[in-house]
């Protein structure tokens, strides 16, 4: 379903534009096709101070970010130009950039529920987590909801600054915590969160604690392999040469321990199902996936050749929509934080020195080259998409940029940043660009279109606001990891299209 009420003041060819048809019958198909495009078309990283915890970004702490925005001028907005030549006649391609208000009014609403109960049917509980998406704990009690299929309401607590109230209602002021809505009842600490839901929620799913002699063997591994990776991951405080080498030949043996479990009766830690001890695992494999090469311990755990049974593991783990769709994160941002994780933990006062400091470098160039790598994959995948359904990343993408575009463009124009101080910020009086490069890229998502430039704004300073806006997004604090991929690849063809412009 979408929302049909089309401002008067638009015409289609100001809002698309239509290959020319050679028969009576293909022109009245594409009439249809151009009446529905046009109804849809007219009816939101990873730092402490990033986009999140300070409201400073795509999500801010509580229960729902607050709808902010003044949009550049109607004029600014409303013309109309002629689209690039180099973009195919026969794509549909956007060549005005609307306002945010037309903007929410293409996006699709949610599907009508199919009986009684569902309409009756609203969040059993409400989970409490962190802001930056950064905790393993919360990580494995939001799989767990998700999973299991109860309806959740949540909170962003900012851990930097808890509010009172928080700390008053959960005794060892830590997350995650859940709060039942019928009872009131609070439950604290992921694995008794875990356990409560298979009590609470007996028809849910598969039970997530089964097995228990099992479910004790794998989480033996679990802890083996954590215990293995401290002391070589984020921080080898003092250790000689020497010493690293006898940890990495531990964690090694941990890790064929877990494989050898995997490859005997996998794809999940308890076999065919997923259950507690797969969302006890994932926060911290997930991560290492993508960060350990980048560490001192120097291995490499996606590698099918050596540990085939732990990568059947994490194909079967992104096989859930319930995992891959929201909860994990992404190869950037997990590279782009892990220099952050190892001045966090292992510096003096946030700095690195030595071998450190080059691998940390080493992860920096890493998450630079991946952006560059998306620039590439954005152009190959710029092509017209059709109407964005509900539900999907296209439609969270431009959902969360419609909700908290403000302060996306707050963060691009900020003068005292307090992360990713190696980014380029624009100047305030950017702003308006920013906002237009937001829109332009949020319409384009929702109708499935080419992105294009703004009318009436500085082609490289779009190539700018894009680059740090996809540079600063975050999975899964902004976004889920396929609505940012999404969001990335428009944004990254705008830049491409500003560079193109500018020269």
């Amino acid at each position: 379903q979408v929302s049909h009420a089309a401002p008067p003041h638009l015409c289609p060819a100001s809002v698309l534009r239509w290959p020319a048809m050679r028969s009576q019958r293909q022109r009245r198909s594409a009439s249809v096709a151009a009446a529905w495009a046009l109804l849809l078309a007219c009816s939101l990283l990873l730092l402490r101070s990033g986009w999140c915890g300070s409201g400073t970004g795509f999500a801010s702490a509580g229960r729902h970010s607050a709808r902010w925005g003044q949009p550049p001028s109607r004029e600014q907005g409303r013309r109309c130009r002629t689209a690039s030549a180099a973009v195919s006649p026969e794509a549909q391609t956007l060549v005005d950039v609307l306002t945010w208000a037309e903007i929410e009014a293409m996006l699709p609403l949610p599907a009508t529920a199919s009986s009684s109960h569902e309409e009756q049917s609203g969040p059993k509980l409400t989970l409490y987590r962190d802001t930056n998406g950064w905790c393993p704990f919360c990580e494995r009690v939001w799989l767990g909801l998700r999973e299991k299929g109860i309806p959740f309401d949540e909170v962003l607590i900012n851990l930097y600054d808890k509010p009172q109230w928080y700390k008053d209602m959960v005794p060892t002021t830590m997350v995650p915590a859940i709060k039942f809505a019928g009872s009131g009842e609070v439950v604290w600490e992921s694995d008794a969160i875990l356990r409560r839901l298979d009590e609470a929620f007996p028809e849910a799913g598969p039970a997530l604690f089964r097995e228990p002699e099992q479910m004790a063997d794998a989480k033996l591994l679990i802890d083996r392999f954590m215990n293995a990776s401290m002391g070589i991951s984020y921080s080898v405080g003092n250790r000689t040469e020497a010493e690293i080498d006898a940890k990495r030949v531990t964690l090694v043996q941990a890790i064929d321990d877990l494989d050898g479990r995997l490859r005997a009766g996998g794809p999940f830690l308890l076999g065919a199902e997923l259950s507690a001890a797969d969302c006890m695992a994932v926060p911290m494999l997930e991560r290492y996936g993508v960060q350990m090469p980048f560490t001192a311990a120097g291995v490499k755990l996606r590698d099918a050749g050596r540990w085939p049974g732990l990568a059947a593991w994490y194909d079967a783990m992104e096989s859930r929509p319930s995992y891959a769709s929201r909860v994990q994160g992404d190869a950037y941002s997990w590279t782009v934080v892990a220099p952050v994780m190892m001045r966090l933990f292992g510096g003096q006062n946030g700095t690195l020195s030595g071998p450190a400091a080059d691998r940390a470098d080493r992860a920096a160039q890493a998450a630079r080259a991946l952006l560059d790598e998306m620039v590439v994959d954005a152009e190959a995948g710029a092509s017209a998409k059709g109407p964005a359904p509900a539900g999907s990343p296209r439609a969270e993408a431009a959902a969360k940029l419609v909700a908290n575009h403000e302060a996306v463009v707050r963060d691009a124009t900020s003068t005292t940043p307090k992360s990713q101080l190696d980014l380029t910020r624009l100047a305030p009086e950017s702003a308006p660009t920013v906002d237009a490069a937001l829109r332009a890229a949020a319409a384009a998502l929702l109708a499935g279109a080419r992105p294009e430039l703004p009318y009436g704004v500085e082609p490289s300073e779009v190539a700018a606001a894009c680059r740090y806006v996809s540079a600063r997004l975050s999975a899964p604090r902004d976004l889920g990891a396929p609505a940012a991929a999404e969001l990335r690849g428009a944004l990254l063809h705008l830049a491409k299209l500003g560079d193109a412009s500018g020269r």
